[in-house]
């Protein structure tokens, strides 16, 4: 179990950070499917940029944050440190997290 005694500034710095790590893998989850989908037409659209962007705006983004956020919430109001271990867990896979 992880015991840290934090200062609320430094869990509301820690929720950021994992509020833009989650945007981080939802853009690169979004990229491969961009760069696969090209591979398979044999070219890159010109307007890569734009589309990314466009799909940061659709409820299907919105929902891949929106999973994690109770976690993050429980995390930074101090309610529960083992949140912050589950959002690990689940963001690297299952993996555990020591």
């Amino acid at each position: 179990m992880l015991l840290v005694d934090m200062t609320p500034e430094q869990r509301r710095a820690l929720a950021i950070f994992l509020r833009q790590h989650l945007r981080n893998l939802a853009d690169i989850q979004t990229l491969r499917a961009t760069l696969e989908l090209s591979s398979q037409r044999g070219f890159v659209p010109l307007d890569w940029e734009q589309k990314l962007e466009a799909f940061g705006q659709t409820p299907q983004y919105r929902a891949m944050l929106d999973e994690f956020e109770p976690l993050i919430v429980q995390f930074e109001q101090g309610t529960s440190e083992t949140a912050l271990i589950e959002l690990l867990q689940k963001t690297l896979k299952g993996r555990p997290v020591k």
